[in-house]
C-alpha cells in the first residue's frame, strides 16, 4: 500500500451515471495508490454544506457536477483563474488533515472543453508526451491563449446551447481557442443576461440569443456555426435533433459512419474528423452528455457534410486530469492520462 488511506468522491444529483469513479480509480491504480477510494455520492445543493462539514480527515477531495458547481462558493476559496472568473467550481481540495479548514476550489471544466475540442481537431491526445499534455492543460486553465501549440479554431463562429454553469465554462474555453463570437441557443432567453455579461468580460462579440422553440432560427444557428457545444442535460437537446433531421446532405451516409467510428471503443476521435476538399476542418459538435452515447443530437448533427461530433466523455477525461493532480498532490505531467483514457474506452 502506498501511503495512508484517502477518500475522494463525485457529488451531484443525479449521479448514478457518472464515469468519474472509473477515471479516478484507474489513475490511482496506475499511480500505485492502493489505499485510495473514489465513490459516487448523491448530494443536492441543499445538502452540500452538511455533507462537507461531516467529512473526516481521510478525505482528500471532491468532484462536483450539477447542481453543485455554483452552490459551493460559500464553502471554500476560489483558487485558480477560471473559478475566480466565473465563481463556479467543479473541484474541492482539502488541505492535509482533511476538511477541518476551508477547502480550495478549482474549475477544470474549461481546460476539459479546450482539450476535447483540440482532440477533435487532432491537436491533442491523452497518450501524447505527458509534458506536452500538461503544458496544454496548464495554458488552458490559466486562460493563456498564446501558449497553446495551435489554434485550429481561430476566428471560428461558435454556438453554445444552454445557459448554466457548463455553458459559462464553454464560453471561456472558446475564448481560449481563439473564437471571436459565441452565440447562444437557450430554452429561456430571458435568463441569459449573465451570459451576455460574461461575453463582454471575455471581450467576445455580443452573442445573438435564440430560443430553442424558434425552429427555423434555431436550425439556422445550428447549421451555420463552426463549433457547437451543447451543455444541456440528457434528453433536453432532443428537440434540436428533430430540427437537424430535416437537413439534406449528399454525405449523410459518410457522416453517420464517421460518428460511429468516433464512438467505437479504441478509436481515436481524430478518426471522425471531416474535412472539405481543401483540407479545412468541418463543423464540430461537443455534446457534454455521455449517456447515451452517441446522443440523438450527435447523430443528427453528423448528417451535415464534413461534420463530426464528440461526446462529453472526452471533456470528462481531460477535466479529470488536473483533478487527480490536485487531489493526490502530484505534478500535472505525472497523472496517467493514457491509462485513464484506456479505462474510459474499454468501459
Amino acid at each position: 500500500m502506498n501511503g495512508p488511506d484517502r477518500r475522494c468522491a463525485v457529488l451531484g444529483d443525479p449521479i448514478s451515471h457518472s464515469l468519474s469513479p472509473l477515471l479516478h480509480r484507474s489513475a490511482y491504480a496506475a499511480l500505485g495508490l492502493d489505499g485510495w477510494r473514489y465513490d459516487r455520492v448523491r448530494v443536492d445543493a441543499d445538502g452540500l454544506a452538511d455533507f462537507i462539514h461531516g467529512l473526516d480527515p481521510s478525505w482528500a477531495g471532491l468532484s462536483l457536477t450539477m447542481p453543485l458547481k455554483s452552490a459551493v462558493g460559500a464553502l471554500g476559496d476560489f483558487s485558480d483563474f477560471w473559478s475566480e472568473t466565473l465563481r463556479v467550481a467543479n473541484t474541492i481540495v482539502f488541505e492535509q488533515g482533511g476538511p477541518g479548514k476551508r477547502p480550495s476550489l478549482y474549475n477544470t471544466d474549461v481546460e476539459g472543453i479546450v482539450a476535447a475540442l483540440l482532440e477533435a481537431a487532432d491537436r491533442c491526445h491523452a497518450d501524447e508526451d505527458p509534458d506536452d499534455l500538461a503544458a496544454l492543460l496548464e495554458a488552458a486553465c490559466q486562460g493563456q491563449q498564446d501558449q497553446l501549440p495551435d489554434q485550429p479554431y481561430g476566428g471560428a463562429r461558435a454556438l453554445v446551447i444552454g445557459n448554466g454553469n457548463t455553458a459559462e465554462s464553454a464560453f471561456c474555453a472558446l475564448k481560449v481557442l481563439g473564437v471571436k463570437r459565441v452565440d447562444l441557443l437557450a430554452r429561456n432567453p430571458k435568463h441569459c443576461d449573465h451570459m451576455l455579461d460574461l461575453a463582454s468580460r471575455l471581450d467576445l462579440s455580443e452573442p445573438a440569443v435564440t430560443a430553442m422553440d424558434q425552429s427555423e432560427t434555431a436550425k439556422k444557428a445550428l447549421t451555420e456555426a463552426d463549433i457547437v457545444v451543447s451543455t444541456l442535460p440528457a434528453g433536453a437537446a432532443d428537440p434540436l435533433s428533430d430540427l437537424l433531421s430535416t437537413v439534406e446532405t449528399p454525405d449523410t451516409k459518410t457522416s453517420e459512419t464517421e460518428t460511429a467510428k468516433a464512438d467505437t471503443p479504441g478509436a481515436k476521435p481524430a478518426d471522425a474528423i471531416g474535412t472539405d476538399e481543401d483540407g479545412r476542418l468541418g463543423s464540430v459538435l461537443l455534446d457534454v452528455v455521455y449517456d447515451p452515447r452517441p446522443t440523438p443530437l450527435m447523430k443528427a448533427f453528423c448528417r451535415q457534410a464534413g461534420a463530426r461530433a464528440i461526446s462529453g466523455e472526452r471533456m470528462l477525461l481531460y477535466q479529470a486530469v488536473r483533478q487527480v493532480a490536485l487531489m493526490t498532490d502530484r505534478p500535472l505531467a505525472a497523472v496517467p492520462a493514457a491509462a485513464m483514457d484506456r479505462a474510459l474506452r474499454e468501459a
